[in-house]
């Protein structure tokens, strides 16, 4: 999506898109952040920070925070939520690593690498690397794919899938991750896996009821903490 696309939903943000700081159950968040061992003085830096959901929930461990965004009136938001004592950069992922540099103990980066061209993921990822100090952590969340399989089994619906993991929602084409596959893509950028994990979510945001018989397997996405050798 462009700049004005992503503008446009400022407003409705919450509800058009998938926030997995507000939306995941069973506090996996506040579990997985808890296993990364920051120092007193820690910075954080999120990459892709939407309306600030997750520094609004978590930047008080901080003593710096960086927020990155590209769409204005998104980030705006964010500001006016988070409040003062935030870096805001209104600038794509890999122009703003270059801005921060290799500063953070915990980069964060949440339901952002899901572009269908393998280049643009290859940046962000490289992105990533880049603003995160040695030893110091990645958080990242990403769509599953093993979860896209089994809400297909789950719906009458045929699936719109293409090779490479790369599913199709609203009509947009986004990259899905098998398990294997992110371990692979870490160690490819530097870092080593520290903990995955499902954080999952309702069945209400695929469109399905939560029966009885699913409400002990909701659909999920992975979480995923590496630490930077």
């Amino acid at each position: 999506m462009k700049r004005a696309d992503w503008d446009r939903l400022a407003d409705e943000f919450e509800s058009e898109t998938c926030d997995i700081t507000r939306e995941e159950s069973a506090d996996r968040m506040e579990r997985i952040v808890a296993l990364a061992r920051l120092p007193r003085k820690a910075v954080l830096a999120d990459l892709g920070c939407g309306v600030g959901t997750f520094i609004a929930r978590f930047g008080g461990k901080f003593t710096q925070v960086f927020g990155v965004e590209f769409a204005p009136r998104i980030i705006a938001r964010a500001k006016r939520r988070c409040g003062d004592g935030v870096h805001w950069l209104t600038m794509d992922i890999p122009r703003a690593a270059k801005e921060i540099g290799c500063a953070a103990h915990l980069t964060v980066c949440l339901n952002v690498i899901t572009q269908s061209s393998a280049a643009e993921r290859g940046r962000l990822w490289a992105s990533l690397a880049q603003v995160t100090r040695r030893r110091g952590y990645a958080l990242v969340v990403v769509p599953s794919m093993e979860s896209e399989r089994m809400v297909v089994e789950n719906s009458s619906g045929d699936p719109e899938w293409r090779k490479g993991g790369l599913v199709k929602r609203d009509g947009v084409w986004q990259k899905h991750f098998e398990r294997e596959e992110l371990e692979d893509i870490f160690a490819q950028h530097g870092f080593r896996v520290k903990r995955i994990d499902r954080a999952h979510y309702s069945w209400s945001v695929e469109g399905l009821r939560e029966t009885k018989a699913r409400r002990g397997n909701r659909p999920w996405d992975w979480v995923c903490l590496a630490q930077k050798k």
